[in-house]
């Protein structure tokens, strides 16, 4: 009697600790998420250049990384590809004064203001100048100014042609913003087999050898072209470039003429949902809203603005699917406009999401603890998920759970950054394969729009987008899930996502 009672509590205490046990091992499991090859360190092995675009005044801008010849310079061009540049010198004379320099400089580099690294104006090159007072010189000194040209040849003969930027970086890492406009004409002449155009920049030493060679990039078809390597992975293993309020945009917009308080604040995106993909974007945020009395009823939404017919962006996102055979996470998060608290609507929505979209959508059944060979291998590679639990419980068959968001509602890029990197501390890895979007942008407050305190949506990213894409080159990029943007061309987060994809291996291993 005495030995069953001994027995007995600790039979009791296994009962109760099994499971724990149970659920121990399957979040250990599951934490295995994010393993990497090697260091989880960013260390790039050559020199690398991104060229991308300000939201707000349509300029290029450049980001280099890991530039190691102090005596060396970037130069930015239109054409691919050139043997050698040449130096051409202006000399001119400046007056010197007591108060004067010979030369000035404003220059930027990758860091915040306060960590330990330069940042001034929005510049990243050496610019040579002078200062005058009232009082005649008492000299002058003869300067110097280096510009570069190239042979070039068209259809009238050979010529010598000038780069549109030289600059001499004063930091290994470092970015600038130029004055050169970007040609938004491009995207009309480019396809699924377009890798680099319109713009070439190339490192090159003193003598104008070239050392590297760099472009504006596409990544079309990335996640087919890295199949055999990312087929063994689930979803919530990779890095997948996403957009912000995807649907956000407006054909032909030109901000710098007609920009108002109206589209400073609903529009995000500059490229259509076909240029999006184009460019590598994989996660598309999508708001819906209903109009009863409309023809077509179902519009794509920012917010009560209404935006693109629904079925526009769902054809564009079924073409490219037929096309390229890639993985799209199409996400339809809120429903602003019309749906009321009744399920009606909701029925209507999937009802017209699933006859649009039904030769493309993956199969629920597969679930974000599938494989994406798994998707491949049915040859439907579409996941449309939804955020509403009544149509998780009617339409299991038809759509997918929703991704979940990680919102910091922040208007500062401290605060931003602050809120991203403390969500990466507490869910590095995570307990659920279900994938996690870090919405890294900043969000305007409601009397802030009302008085265009923050100059709007393109002023915001500008003064992020570049920071962003820092952190998650290097510390957030190998916990990293669903990065979603704002004006996605002016970061470089899909190749941020490439280069830690690459360094990752599944949890069931290769």
């Amino acid at each position: 009697m005495g030995e069953n009672s001994r027995i007995k509590p600790q039979l009791v205490i296994m009962d109760r600790l099994l499971p724990l046990l149970l659920s121990l091992v399957l979040i250990i499991q599951l934490g295995h998420a994010q393993r990497m090859i090697g260091d989880r360190v960013y260390e790039p092995k050559i020199s690398d250049l991104y060229i991308t675009v300000n939201a707000r005044f349509q300029t290029l801008e450049l980001t280099w990384r890991n530039f190691d010849d102090p005596g060396g310079y970037i130069l930015l061009a239109e054409d691919f590809p050139i043997s050698a540049f040449e130096q051409k010198l202006f000399y001119y004379t400046v007056p010197v004064t007591d108060d004067s320099s010979s030369s000035s400089s404003t220059v930027s580099s990758f860091g915040e203001v306060g960590s330990g690294e330069a940042e001034s104006g929005g510049d990243g090159a050496v610019r040579n100048g002078s200062s005058t007072t009232e009082e005649p010189p008492v000299a002058t000194t003869q300067m110097v100014e280096i510009d570069w040209e190239y042979d070039f040849r068209d259809q009238y003969g050979q010529r010598k042609k000038e780069v549109l930027v030289a600059i001499k970086p004063m930091y290994s890492n470092g970015w600038t913003m130029t004055d050169i406009f970007y040609d938004r004409t491009l995207m009309d002449r480019v396809d699924i087999t377009t890798s680099c155009y319109g713009y070439y920049g190339y490192f090159v030493d003193a003598n104008g050898t070239i050392r590297s060679e760099h472009c504006m990039k596409l990544y079309p078809t990335w996640m087919g072209d890295l199949r055999s390597h990312l087929g063994k992975f689930r979803m919530r293993e990779l890095f997948i470039p996403g957009s912000h309020d995807s649907a956000s945009y407006k054909n032909g917009f030109d901000p710098l003429s007609q920009e108002n308080l109206v589209t400073k604040y609903w529009l995000t995106q500059d490229d259509n949902i076909r240029g999006q993909l184009l460019q590598g974007v994989r996660y598309l945020d999508l708001r819906v809203g209903y109009y009863r009395t409309a023809s077509p009823p179902f519009y794509a939404n920012h917010g009560f603005v209404r935006l693109q017919p629904l079925k526009k962006i769902l054809d564009q996102v079924r073409d490219y699917a037929l096309e390229t055979n890639e993985i799209i996470i199409l996400d339809v998060q809120e429903f602003p406009v019309g749906f009321g608290k009744d399920y009606d609507i909701h029925d209507k929505l999937i009802k017209f999401l699933n006859n649009s979209l039904w030769d493309v959508m993956a199969d629920p059944a597969i679930s974000w603890y599938g494989k994406l060979e798994d998707i491949w291998a049915r040859n439907r590679t579409v996941i449309l998920c939804y955020d509403h639990e009544y149509a998780m419980r009617s339409y299991a068959d038809v759509v997918w759970r929703s991704v979940e968001q990680k919102w910091g509602d922040v208007q500062r890029m401290e605060d931003l950054k602050s809120y991203l990197f403390k969500v990466h501390q507490r869910h590095a890895y995570g307990f659920t394969n279900r994938p996690v979007a870090d919405m890294a942008e900043l969000t305007p407050d409601p009397w802030g729009v009302i008085t265009d305190r923050y100059g709007g949506l393109r002023k915001m990213a500008d003064s992020v987008n570049r920071h962003v894409t820092k952190w998650y080159f290097e510390e957030l990029g190998p916990t990293a899930n669903v990065v979603a943007v704002d004006f996605v061309r002016g970061t470089s987060i899909i190749e941020a996502a490439l280069y830690w994809n690459l360094k990752r291996e599944p949890s069931g291993g290769k």
